[in-house]
Protein backbone atom coordinates (compact mmCIF):
# COMPACT_ATOMS: atom_id res chain seq x y z
CA UNK A 1 0.00 0.00 0.00
CA UNK A 2 1.22 3.96 -1.04
CA UNK A 3 1.20 5.83 2.34
CA UNK A 4 -0.94 8.79 1.86
CA UNK A 5 0.87 12.08 1.45
CA UNK A 6 -1.47 14.44 4.08
CA UNK A 7 0.43 17.58 2.76
CA UNK A 8 -0.13 17.06 -1.24
CA UNK A 9 -3.67 15.27 -0.22
CA UNK A 10 -4.99 18.65 1.81
CA UNK A 11 -3.11 20.90 -0.78
CA UNK A 12 -4.60 19.58 -4.04
CA UNK A 13 -7.64 19.87 -1.91
CA UNK A 14 -7.41 23.98 -1.50
CA UNK A 15 -7.09 23.90 -5.43
CA UNK A 16 -9.55 21.82 -6.70
CA UNK A 17 -11.71 24.17 -4.61
CA UNK A 18 -9.84 27.21 -5.69
CA UNK A 19 -10.50 25.98 -9.32
CA UNK A 20 -14.08 24.98 -8.26
CA UNK A 21 -14.77 28.36 -6.78
CA UNK A 22 -12.81 30.23 -10.28
CA UNK A 23 -15.21 28.49 -12.68
CA UNK A 24 -18.27 28.72 -10.75
CA UNK A 25 -17.45 32.54 -10.84
CA UNK A 26 -16.94 32.98 -14.35
CA UNK A 27 -20.21 31.06 -14.68
CA UNK A 28 -22.11 33.18 -12.31
CA UNK A 29 -21.67 36.03 -13.95
CA UNK A 30 -23.34 36.15 -17.22
CA UNK A 31 -26.14 34.40 -15.51
CA UNK A 32 -26.42 36.86 -12.72
CA UNK A 33 -26.30 39.39 -15.62
CA UNK A 34 -28.95 37.74 -17.02
CA UNK A 35 -31.36 37.16 -14.46
CA UNK A 36 -30.97 40.15 -12.15
CA UNK A 37 -30.28 43.97 -12.55
CA UNK A 38 -26.94 44.18 -11.02
CA UNK A 39 -26.16 47.58 -12.42
CA UNK A 40 -27.96 48.81 -9.53
CA UNK A 41 -25.92 48.67 -6.33
CA UNK A 42 -28.59 50.20 -3.86
CA UNK A 43 -31.37 47.76 -4.94
CA UNK A 44 -28.69 44.75 -4.71
CA UNK A 45 -27.17 45.56 -1.22
CA UNK A 46 -30.71 46.19 0.50
CA UNK A 47 -32.67 43.72 -0.43
CA UNK A 48 -29.89 41.15 0.32
CA UNK A 49 -29.86 42.96 3.56
CA UNK A 50 -33.35 42.27 4.10
CA UNK A 51 -35.28 38.85 4.65
CA UNK A 52 -35.16 37.15 1.24
CA UNK A 53 -36.93 33.85 2.24
CA UNK A 54 -40.48 33.75 0.14
CA UNK A 55 -38.49 34.47 -3.81
CA UNK A 56 -39.42 33.32 -6.42
CA UNK A 57 -39.76 29.30 -6.79
CA UNK A 58 -37.91 29.19 -9.58
CA UNK A 59 -34.43 30.35 -8.42
CA UNK A 60 -32.81 27.37 -7.14
CA UNK A 61 -33.28 25.65 -10.49
CA UNK A 62 -32.02 28.42 -12.22
CA UNK A 63 -29.31 28.49 -9.83
CA UNK A 64 -28.69 24.78 -10.16
CA UNK A 65 -29.12 25.11 -14.29
CA UNK A 66 -27.20 28.37 -14.84
CA UNK A 67 -23.83 27.45 -12.70
CA UNK A 68 -23.64 24.62 -10.67
CA UNK A 69 -24.04 21.80 -13.18
CA UNK A 70 -21.87 23.60 -15.63
CA UNK A 71 -19.50 24.14 -12.84
CA UNK A 72 -19.30 20.42 -12.22
CA UNK A 73 -19.59 19.38 -16.24
CA UNK A 74 -16.37 21.90 -16.75
CA UNK A 75 -14.57 20.37 -13.69
CA UNK A 76 -15.14 16.44 -14.39
CA UNK A 77 -13.70 17.53 -18.02
CA UNK A 78 -11.00 19.30 -16.88
CA UNK A 79 -9.77 16.21 -14.26
CA UNK A 80 -10.14 13.87 -16.42
CA UNK A 81 -8.47 15.82 -19.30
CA UNK A 82 -5.84 16.22 -16.48
CA UNK A 83 -5.62 12.36 -15.43
CA UNK A 84 -5.67 11.37 -18.93
CA UNK A 85 -2.86 13.01 -21.08
CA UNK A 86 -0.64 14.41 -18.56
CA UNK A 87 1.97 12.76 -16.53
CA UNK A 88 0.87 11.96 -13.25
CA UNK A 89 4.38 13.24 -11.58
CA UNK A 90 3.17 16.89 -13.14
CA UNK A 91 -0.40 17.51 -11.88
CA UNK A 92 -0.02 18.97 -8.74
CA UNK A 93 1.79 21.84 -10.17
CA UNK A 94 -0.55 21.97 -13.16
CA UNK A 95 -3.77 21.80 -10.75
CA UNK A 96 -1.91 24.53 -8.99
CA UNK A 97 -1.11 26.70 -11.88
CA UNK A 98 -4.37 25.97 -13.62
CA UNK A 99 -6.45 26.67 -10.01
CA UNK A 100 -4.61 30.16 -9.58
CA UNK A 101 -5.06 32.07 -13.17
CA UNK A 102 -8.66 30.92 -13.12
CA UNK A 103 -9.39 31.98 -9.64
CA UNK A 104 -7.16 35.07 -10.41
CA UNK A 105 -9.08 35.74 -13.45
CA UNK A 106 -12.61 35.01 -12.11
CA UNK A 107 -12.34 37.53 -8.82
CA UNK A 108 -10.82 39.79 -11.20
CA UNK A 109 -14.28 39.43 -14.16
CA UNK A 110 -16.62 39.57 -11.19
CA UNK A 111 -14.97 42.51 -9.47
CA UNK A 112 -14.79 44.88 -12.94
CA UNK A 113 -18.08 43.58 -14.12
CA UNK A 114 -20.16 44.03 -10.84
CA UNK A 115 -18.26 46.99 -9.71
CA UNK A 116 -18.09 45.37 -6.64
CA UNK A 117 -16.00 48.00 -4.96
CA UNK A 118 -19.45 50.05 -5.03
CA UNK A 119 -20.93 47.64 -2.14
CA UNK A 120 -17.97 48.92 0.08
CA UNK A 121 -18.87 51.79 -0.78
CA UNK A 122 -22.21 51.58 0.20
CA UNK A 123 -21.59 49.70 3.61
CA UNK A 124 -19.70 52.57 4.43
CA UNK A 125 -22.33 55.05 4.26
CA UNK A 126 -24.83 52.85 6.04
CA UNK A 127 -23.12 52.05 8.50
CA UNK A 128 -21.02 54.96 9.10
CA UNK A 129 -22.07 58.20 11.32
CA UNK A 130 -25.42 60.22 10.70
CA UNK A 131 -24.73 63.35 9.25
CA UNK A 132 -26.94 66.81 9.46
CA UNK A 133 -28.22 67.73 6.23
CA UNK A 134 -29.02 71.01 4.57
CA UNK A 135 -31.29 69.00 2.32
CA UNK A 136 -33.41 67.43 5.30
CA UNK A 137 -33.58 70.85 6.57
CA UNK A 138 -34.34 72.98 3.75
CA UNK A 139 -36.99 70.35 2.31
CA UNK A 140 -38.52 67.75 4.79
CA UNK A 141 -41.60 69.14 6.02
CA UNK A 142 -42.45 67.55 9.49
CA UNK A 143 -46.08 66.46 10.68
CA UNK A 144 -46.03 69.72 12.88
CA UNK A 145 -45.85 71.55 9.43
CA UNK A 146 -48.83 69.96 8.01
CA UNK A 147 -52.37 68.95 8.39
CA UNK A 148 -54.84 66.80 6.96
CA UNK A 149 -58.24 67.61 6.83
CA UNK A 150 -60.83 64.88 5.95
CA UNK A 151 -64.64 65.51 4.60
CA UNK A 152 -67.45 64.88 5.85
CA UNK A 153 -68.19 61.92 4.07
CA UNK A 154 -64.92 59.66 3.63
CA UNK A 155 -64.31 58.27 0.41
CA UNK A 156 -62.64 54.52 -0.02
CA UNK A 157 -59.66 53.51 -1.50
CA UNK A 158 -58.16 51.06 -3.81
CA UNK A 159 -54.57 51.17 -4.80
CA UNK A 160 -53.32 49.00 -6.77
CA UNK A 161 -49.16 48.68 -7.28
CA UNK A 162 -48.28 46.80 -10.45
CA UNK A 163 -45.09 44.85 -10.61
CA UNK A 164 -42.85 46.50 -12.95
CA UNK A 165 -45.53 48.40 -14.71
CA UNK A 166 -44.66 51.61 -16.98
CA UNK A 167 -46.56 53.90 -19.08
CA UNK A 168 -44.15 53.70 -21.84
CA UNK A 169 -44.98 50.00 -22.72
CA UNK A 170 -47.02 51.43 -25.75
CA UNK A 171 -45.57 51.67 -28.96
CA UNK A 172 -43.40 53.99 -30.22
CA UNK A 173 -46.13 55.81 -32.28
CA UNK A 174 -48.09 56.45 -29.20
CA UNK A 175 -45.51 57.77 -27.33
CA UNK A 176 -44.19 55.01 -25.94
CA UNK A 177 -40.76 53.11 -26.25
CA UNK A 178 -42.03 49.44 -27.61
CA UNK A 179 -42.20 48.75 -31.26
CA UNK A 180 -45.92 47.15 -30.06
CA UNK A 181 -48.27 48.72 -28.15
CA UNK A 182 -48.46 46.04 -24.42
CA UNK A 183 -50.94 48.54 -22.04
CA UNK A 184 -54.05 49.45 -24.88
CA UNK A 185 -56.14 49.15 -21.63
CA UNK A 186 -54.09 50.75 -19.35
CA UNK A 187 -53.45 53.82 -21.69
CA UNK A 188 -57.06 54.46 -22.27
CA UNK A 189 -57.75 54.49 -18.53
CA UNK A 190 -54.97 57.06 -18.03
CA UNK A 191 -56.77 59.25 -20.68
CA UNK A 192 -59.85 59.43 -19.03
CA UNK A 193 -58.44 59.68 -16.29
CA UNK A 194 -55.46 61.90 -14.51
CA UNK A 195 -52.27 60.66 -15.09
CA UNK A 196 -49.50 62.99 -13.75
CA UNK A 197 -45.52 63.60 -15.57
CA UNK A 198 -43.22 65.59 -17.16
CA UNK A 199 -42.43 64.09 -20.64
CA UNK A 200 -45.11 65.95 -22.58
CA UNK A 201 -47.21 62.54 -23.47
CA UNK A 202 -50.44 61.57 -23.38
CA UNK A 203 -49.48 58.86 -20.73
CA UNK A 204 -46.61 59.36 -18.41
CA UNK A 205 -45.39 58.56 -15.52
CA UNK A 206 -43.29 59.21 -12.44
CA UNK A 207 -39.54 59.73 -11.84
CA UNK A 208 -38.10 56.60 -10.71
CA UNK A 209 -35.20 57.74 -8.11
CA UNK A 210 -32.96 55.83 -6.16
CA UNK A 211 -34.49 54.40 -2.94
CA UNK A 212 -38.02 53.72 -4.58
CA UNK A 213 -36.91 51.17 -7.48
CA UNK A 214 -37.28 48.00 -5.70
CA UNK A 215 -40.19 46.54 -4.48
CA UNK A 216 -40.18 47.11 -1.01
CA UNK A 217 -38.91 50.89 -1.57
CA UNK A 218 -41.48 51.30 -3.92
CA UNK A 219 -44.13 50.23 -1.06
CA UNK A 220 -42.50 52.44 1.41
CA UNK A 221 -42.09 56.10 -0.68
CA UNK A 222 -44.99 55.65 -2.10
CA UNK A 223 -47.16 55.50 1.22
CA UNK A 224 -44.99 57.10 3.43
CA UNK A 225 -42.58 60.88 1.06
CA UNK A 226 -39.30 58.99 2.14
CA UNK A 227 -36.77 56.69 0.55
CA UNK A 228 -35.88 53.46 1.78
CA UNK A 229 -32.52 54.05 3.68
CA UNK A 230 -32.85 51.24 6.25
CA UNK A 231 -31.58 48.17 6.54
CA UNK A 232 -33.01 46.04 9.64
CA UNK A 233 -34.83 42.81 10.77
CA UNK A 234 -38.21 41.57 10.56
CA UNK A 235 -38.99 42.02 13.88
CA UNK A 236 -38.37 45.73 14.19
CA UNK A 237 -41.08 48.45 13.23
CA UNK A 238 -40.31 49.90 10.42
CA UNK A 239 -39.68 53.92 10.70
CA UNK A 240 -42.08 54.46 13.77
CA UNK A 241 -41.55 57.87 14.53
CA UNK A 242 -43.08 58.58 10.97
CA UNK A 243 -46.95 58.55 10.13
CA UNK A 244 -48.30 57.05 6.57
CA UNK A 245 -50.47 56.88 4.70
CA UNK A 246 -52.13 53.38 6.79
CA UNK A 247 -51.65 55.59 10.04
CA UNK A 248 -53.51 58.40 8.39
CA UNK A 249 -56.36 56.33 7.45
CA UNK A 250 -56.38 54.28 10.87
CA UNK A 251 -56.92 57.52 12.97
CA UNK A 252 -59.78 58.70 10.38
CA UNK A 253 -61.29 54.43 11.30
CA UNK A 254 -60.73 53.12 7.76
CA UNK A 255 -60.55 49.37 7.34
CA UNK A 256 -57.14 48.47 5.81
CA UNK A 257 -56.18 45.28 3.95
CA UNK A 258 -53.04 44.67 1.69
CA UNK A 259 -53.38 42.14 -0.31
CA UNK A 260 -50.22 40.33 -2.42
CA UNK A 261 -49.65 36.33 -4.18
CA UNK A 262 -46.20 35.82 -2.31
CA UNK A 263 -45.12 35.95 1.21
CA UNK A 264 -45.18 39.11 3.15
CA UNK A 265 -41.92 38.67 4.85
CA UNK A 266 -40.07 38.88 1.51
CA UNK A 267 -37.54 41.82 1.81
CA UNK A 268 -39.29 42.62 4.95
CA UNK A 269 -42.50 43.59 3.33
CA UNK A 270 -44.69 42.66 6.07
CA UNK A 271 -42.61 45.42 8.52
CA UNK A 272 -43.61 47.89 5.92
CA UNK A 273 -47.35 47.30 6.11
CA UNK A 274 -48.12 46.13 9.42
CA UNK A 275 -46.10 49.28 10.52
CA UNK A 276 -49.04 51.49 9.18
CA UNK A 277 -51.62 49.22 10.37
CA UNK A 278 -52.53 46.98 7.54
CA UNK A 279 -53.65 43.30 7.95
CA UNK A 280 -51.81 41.64 4.98
CA UNK A 281 -53.71 38.84 2.83
CA UNK A 282 -50.26 36.98 1.42
CA UNK A 283 -50.24 33.71 0.68
CA UNK A 284 -49.90 32.15 3.71
CA UNK A 285 -52.98 33.87 4.74
CA UNK A 286 -55.11 32.44 2.15
CA UNK A 287 -53.32 29.36 2.46
CA UNK A 288 -54.42 29.66 6.48
CA UNK A 289 -58.37 30.75 5.71
CA UNK A 290 -58.59 28.06 3.31
CA UNK A 291 -59.03 30.39 -0.07
CA UNK A 292 -55.50 28.45 -1.40
CA UNK A 293 -54.52 24.50 -1.10
CA UNK A 294 -51.92 23.87 1.59
CA UNK A 295 -49.32 22.96 -0.67
CA UNK A 296 -50.46 25.39 -3.91
CA UNK A 297 -47.08 27.37 -5.34
CA UNK A 298 -46.08 29.06 -8.95
CA UNK A 299 -43.63 31.39 -9.34
CA UNK A 300 -44.11 33.76 -6.24
CA UNK A 301 -46.75 32.51 -4.40
CA UNK A 302 -49.52 32.46 -6.81
CA UNK A 303 -51.02 34.34 -10.19
CA UNK A 304 -52.51 37.71 -10.75
CA UNK A 305 -55.66 35.99 -11.99
CA UNK A 306 -56.36 34.49 -8.09
CA UNK A 307 -55.44 38.11 -6.51
CA UNK A 308 -57.86 39.74 -8.74
CA UNK A 309 -60.59 37.18 -8.12
CA UNK A 310 -59.78 37.29 -3.96
CA UNK A 311 -59.85 40.76 -4.07
CA UNK A 312 -63.46 41.19 -5.54
CA UNK A 313 -64.41 38.87 -3.03
CA UNK A 314 -62.85 41.14 -0.33
CA UNK A 315 -64.05 44.19 -1.72
CA UNK A 316 -68.06 42.85 -1.62
CA UNK A 317 -67.39 41.91 1.83
CA UNK A 318 -65.43 45.56 2.84
CA UNK A 319 -67.99 47.60 0.79
CA UNK A 320 -71.03 45.68 3.18
CA UNK A 321 -69.22 47.12 6.31
CA UNK A 322 -69.97 50.81 7.37
CA UNK A 323 -66.56 52.24 7.51
CA UNK A 324 -64.59 53.67 4.41
CA UNK A 325 -61.93 51.31 3.28
CA UNK A 326 -58.25 50.90 2.06
CA UNK A 327 -57.63 47.86 0.13
CA UNK A 328 -54.46 47.66 -1.77
CA UNK A 329 -52.97 45.13 -3.46
CA UNK A 330 -49.66 44.00 -5.25
CA UNK A 331 -49.42 41.82 -8.54
CA UNK A 332 -46.39 39.65 -9.45
CA UNK A 333 -46.65 38.27 -12.68
CA UNK A 334 -44.76 40.37 -14.32
CA UNK A 335 -41.93 40.29 -12.27
CA UNK A 336 -38.87 39.86 -14.12
CA UNK A 337 -37.04 38.27 -16.23
CA UNK A 338 -39.46 36.73 -17.76
CA UNK A 339 -42.36 36.85 -15.69
CA UNK A 340 -45.32 34.22 -14.97
CA UNK A 341 -47.36 33.14 -18.22
CA UNK A 342 -50.57 32.20 -16.78
CA UNK A 343 -53.59 30.31 -18.63
CA UNK A 344 -55.16 33.58 -19.61
CA UNK A 345 -51.70 35.02 -21.36
CA UNK A 346 -52.15 35.27 -24.74
CA UNK A 347 -48.75 34.11 -27.38
CA UNK A 348 -49.40 37.43 -29.35
CA UNK A 349 -46.19 38.66 -28.90
CA UNK A 350 -42.58 37.64 -29.85
CA UNK A 351 -41.53 37.49 -25.60
CA UNK A 352 -43.08 35.60 -23.03
CA UNK A 353 -42.44 39.19 -21.06
CA UNK A 354 -44.09 40.77 -23.55
CA UNK A 355 -47.17 38.38 -23.51
CA UNK A 356 -47.12 38.73 -19.12
CA UNK A 357 -47.46 42.29 -19.54
CA UNK A 358 -50.37 42.27 -22.66
CA UNK A 359 -52.15 39.82 -20.08
CA UNK A 360 -51.41 41.90 -17.13
CA UNK A 361 -53.04 45.14 -18.99
CA UNK A 362 -56.31 42.97 -20.04
CA UNK A 363 -56.28 41.57 -16.26
CA UNK A 364 -56.18 45.42 -14.50
CA UNK A 365 -59.12 46.66 -17.33
CA UNK A 366 -61.43 43.51 -16.62
CA UNK A 367 -60.91 44.55 -12.60
CA UNK A 368 -61.82 48.52 -13.30
CA UNK A 369 -64.67 47.71 -15.73
CA UNK A 370 -65.87 45.14 -12.70
CA UNK A 371 -65.27 47.58 -10.24
CA UNK A 372 -67.12 50.33 -12.09
CA UNK A 373 -70.20 47.97 -11.80
CA UNK A 374 -70.68 47.97 -8.00
CA UNK A 375 -72.18 49.89 -5.41
CA UNK A 376 -69.18 51.32 -3.61
CA UNK A 377 -67.79 52.64 -6.63
CA UNK A 378 -69.02 55.99 -7.09
CA UNK A 379 -67.44 56.60 -3.60
CA UNK A 380 -63.82 55.07 -4.62
CA UNK A 381 -60.57 56.68 -5.49
CA UNK A 382 -59.03 54.23 -7.25
CA UNK A 383 -55.02 54.36 -7.64
CA UNK A 384 -53.13 52.82 -9.97
CA UNK A 385 -49.45 52.56 -9.77
CA UNK A 386 -46.10 50.62 -10.97
CA UNK A 387 -44.36 49.16 -8.08
CA UNK A 388 -41.34 51.00 -9.81
CA UNK A 389 -39.33 50.63 -13.25
CA UNK A 390 -39.23 47.34 -14.92
CA UNK A 391 -35.94 46.04 -13.69
CA UNK A 392 -34.21 44.95 -16.71
CA UNK A 393 -30.87 42.56 -16.10
CA UNK A 394 -27.94 43.76 -18.19
CA UNK A 395 -27.64 40.54 -20.90
CA UNK A 396 -31.24 40.12 -21.10
CA UNK A 397 -33.43 43.45 -21.67
CA UNK A 398 -36.57 43.20 -23.46
CA UNK A 399 -36.83 46.44 -24.17
CA UNK A 400 -33.70 46.90 -26.05
CA UNK A 401 -34.63 44.28 -28.24
CA UNK A 402 -38.02 45.28 -28.79
CA UNK A 403 -37.78 48.80 -29.60
CA UNK A 404 -36.61 50.93 -32.41
CA UNK A 405 -35.36 54.08 -30.60
CA UNK A 406 -31.81 54.00 -29.45
CA UNK A 407 -30.64 52.55 -26.26
CA UNK A 408 -30.43 56.26 -24.68
CA UNK A 409 -33.92 56.94 -25.48
CA UNK A 410 -36.27 54.36 -23.63
CA UNK A 411 -34.01 55.25 -20.85
CA UNK A 412 -33.96 58.90 -20.57
CA UNK A 413 -38.30 58.87 -20.83
CA UNK A 414 -38.91 55.43 -18.47
CA UNK A 415 -41.35 56.48 -16.38
CA UNK A 416 -43.59 54.42 -12.97
CA UNK A 417 -46.91 54.13 -14.09
CA UNK A 418 -49.51 56.27 -12.49
CA UNK A 419 -53.17 56.43 -12.93
CA UNK A 420 -56.35 58.65 -10.79
CA UNK A 421 -59.97 57.21 -11.37
CA UNK A 422 -62.30 59.01 -9.33
CA UNK A 423 -60.30 61.76 -8.22
CA UNK A 424 -62.31 64.63 -6.06
CA UNK A 425 -59.33 66.68 -6.62
CA UNK A 426 -58.85 68.84 -10.11
CA UNK A 427 -56.28 69.58 -11.51
CA UNK A 428 -55.82 71.98 -14.95
CA UNK A 429 -52.27 70.99 -15.23
CA UNK A 430 -51.14 67.20 -15.18
CA UNK A 431 -47.53 67.93 -16.96
CA UNK A 432 -45.76 67.91 -13.77
CA UNK A 433 -42.92 66.03 -12.25
CA UNK A 434 -44.06 63.60 -10.04
CA UNK A 435 -41.91 61.18 -7.95
CA UNK A 436 -42.72 58.16 -5.64
CA UNK A 437 -42.93 60.77 -2.62
CA UNK A 438 -45.61 62.80 -4.28
CA UNK A 439 -48.01 59.76 -4.11
CA UNK A 440 -48.80 60.27 -0.50
CA UNK A 441 -50.30 63.56 -0.33
CA UNK A 442 -51.59 63.20 -3.87
CA UNK A 443 -53.73 60.10 -2.48
CA UNK A 444 -54.92 61.64 0.03
CA UNK A 445 -56.23 64.50 -2.02
CA UNK A 446 -57.23 62.61 -4.50
CA UNK A 447 -59.95 61.36 -1.80
CA UNK A 448 -61.17 64.59 -1.14
CA UNK A 449 -58.78 65.23 2.18
CA UNK A 450 -57.60 68.81 1.99
CA UNK A 451 -53.96 69.25 3.26
CA UNK A 452 -52.84 72.07 4.55
CA UNK A 453 -49.30 73.39 4.56
CA UNK A 454 -46.48 72.85 1.81
CA UNK A 455 -46.67 69.52 1.38
CA UNK A 456 -45.85 66.19 3.55
CA UNK A 457 -42.29 64.67 4.34
CA UNK A 458 -40.10 65.00 1.08
CA UNK A 459 -43.38 64.97 -0.74
CA UNK A 460 -45.75 67.58 -2.73
CA UNK A 461 -49.43 67.20 -3.28
CA UNK A 462 -49.64 67.05 -7.78
CA UNK A 463 -53.18 68.86 -7.26
CA UNK A 464 -51.60 71.92 -5.02
CA UNK A 465 -49.53 74.97 -6.38
CA UNK A 466 -46.98 73.92 -4.42
CA UNK A 467 -43.49 72.41 -6.71
CA UNK A 468 -42.06 69.24 -6.51
CA UNK A 469 -38.88 68.54 -5.43
CA UNK A 470 -38.44 67.47 -9.22
CA UNK A 471 -38.91 70.63 -10.09
CA UNK A 472 -36.15 72.08 -7.63
CA UNK A 473 -33.51 69.49 -8.01
CA UNK A 474 -32.10 67.55 -11.10
CA UNK A 475 -32.23 63.92 -10.50
CA UNK A 476 -28.61 64.06 -9.54
CA UNK A 477 -28.43 65.80 -6.83
CA UNK A 478 -31.78 64.59 -5.59
CA UNK A 479 -30.64 60.62 -5.10
CA UNK A 480 -27.40 62.01 -4.04
CA UNK A 481 -28.79 64.04 -1.18
CA UNK A 482 -31.77 61.34 -0.28
CA UNK A 483 -28.92 58.31 -0.83
CA UNK A 484 -26.85 60.04 2.67
CA UNK A 485 -27.38 58.72 6.15
CA UNK A 486 -28.77 61.49 7.68
CA UNK A 487 -29.98 62.95 11.19
CA UNK A 488 -33.45 63.32 10.25
CA UNK A 489 -33.86 59.99 8.72
CA UNK A 490 -32.43 58.12 11.35
CA UNK A 491 -34.69 59.85 13.48
CA UNK A 492 -37.33 58.51 12.11
CA UNK A 493 -36.35 54.78 12.74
Amino acid sequence: MHKIDTKKALLLLIQDLALLLGISTLFAIPWGFKNYPLQYQWNVFFVLAADTGGADSNTGMSIIKGFVIPTIIAFAVYKCLLYFFVERKKLLKINETVSLITLAAALSIFTVSTKFWKYFEISKTVLGSAQKSDFYEENFISEENFKIISPDKKRNLIYIFMESMEPGFTSVEKGGILKEDLIPNLTKIAEENISFGDTGKTVSGGINLAGTSWTVAGLLSKTSGVPYFMPFSGEKKCLPNLKKLGDFLYEMDYNLIFSMGSEKRFENRDSVLESQHFEIHDIDWYKKNNWLQADYQVFWGFEDAKLYDFAKKELDLLGKSEKPFCYALLTVDTHFPDGYTCPLCKLEHKESIENVFACADRQLGSFIEWAKTQEWYANTTIVITGDHCYLDAPLNSFIARNSDLSRKEPEESRRFLNIFINSKAETENPRKPLNSFDMLPTILEAMGNKIEGKGMYLGRSMFSENKSLSETYDQDTFEKEIMKKTEKYESLK
